[in-house]
């Protein structure tokens, strides 16, 4: 069993209740459907914590609500358990490179992955789920052999690794990932159009994990201590949103693409990384909170600005109001967003 926590947006005038926002490390998700409209649901809006379970059903037999009996897997195993593949070593550090391909729902890109031993050494662990796909993986520009079982993948190293000292090895990847049927209540990745027709992505990963957008140890045991580095490409007119601060953008007139580094300095799950792409624009204000000045980053669709600008000026009254009753934001470091998705 489990527990999750959803806000709840309560509309002042009726009271009717709208599960429509996620908070995964430190963004606040507005999840925009097309039949909504932003000054009819953000008009005077409370924030309402509410705790439920996340898993219901199932017992230690594997006897399913519906009564017919699941066989556990060794798959199921290496995914939900601290496997030796994945308790040998400690991530430090993600340095995640993707770029985006709206016409044809494909991804490509390396992961960057500093880690420790801690034990002795084995294979070493990385999930990605089909149809992406490992296709190289390298250690100081020299190839590593690495083997496939499902969704893991095993890497065997050709040298001794000593203890406690930093490595980093490159796993590069591509393919088509799985589209999201339900978002965010399923996984995958969402290539729909805003009101103007335009491409508008985004990642649900929460259930079913990060790995099924990008290769990672995709376990709760193991954040990387020093954040993950995320830099998206995508085609020029569009922007790049990810979390924490972004640092720079570039632009390639070859690809004609432009490159958005965010930066997460904090230990952050791997569910908690998401990418969101649109014809974003932002605004930003300044929290003076009870422990510092925090920065808030607001990112909507270019056509919502105006009002976004009047309704988000709720978020500093929500956030005093949380740190009077919950202590202090914890994310200070990497900032605080509000995004619509």
């Amino acid at each position: 069993m489990g527990t999750f926590v959803l806000f709840y947006f309560f509309d002042h005038r009726t009271l009717k209740a709208s599960p429509t926002c996620t908070c995964q490390s430190g963004i606040l998700y507005v999840l925009e459907e097309a039949n909504w409209k932003l000054d009819e649901w953000m008009l005077r809006i409370g924030f309402f914590w509410i705790v439920g379970w996340l898993l219901i059903g199932g017992n230690a037999s594997g006897q399913t609500v519906a009564g017919q009996q699941r066989v556990f897997t060794d798959a199921d195993r290496r995914r939900g358990s601290i496997t030796a593949e994945r308790a040998w070593w400690d991530v430090q550090h993600y340095d995640l490179s993707i770029r985006v391909f709206p016409k044809t729902k494909r991804v490509s890109g390396s992961n960057k992955i500093t880690f420790t031993r801690v034990d002795a050494v084995r294979p070493m662990q990385i999930d990605l789920q089909p149809p992406l796909a490992i296709t190289r993986v390298s250690q100081d520009d020299r190839p590593l052999a690495f083997s496939r079982e499902g969704n893991c993948y095993f890497i065997t190293f050709d040298e001794p690794l000593p203890m406690g000292v930093e490595q980093t090895i490159e796993v590069f990847f591509e393919g088509q990932p799985v589209e999201a049927k339900d978002p965010p209540w399923s996984g995958g990745l969402s290539w729909t159009t805003d009101s103007k027709g335009r491409p508008f992505i985004a990642t649900s990963c929460q259930g079913i994990g990060a790995s099924i957008w990008w290769p990672c140890k995709d376990h709760g045991a193991d954040e990387p201590d020093r954040g993950v580095d995320v830099s998206a490409t995508v085609p020029k007119a569009l922007t790049a949103v990810a979390n924490g601060r972004l640092l720079k953008t570039t632009f390639d007139s070859d690809q004609q693409t432009r490159t958005f580094h965010w930066r997460v300095t904090e230990p952050i799950n791997s569910y908690a990384v998401n990418l969101n792409v649109g014809h974003y624009v932002s605004f930003n204000e300044k929290y003076s909170g009870s422990f510092g000045i925090l920065d808030l980053q607001h990112w909507v669709l270019d056509d919502q600005r105006e009002r976004a600008m009047q309704h988000f000026r709720e978020a500093p009254r929500v956030l005093k109001a949380f740190e009077y009753w919950f202590g202090k934001y914890p994310f200070y470091e990497d900032s605080y967003k509000l995004v619509v998705v």
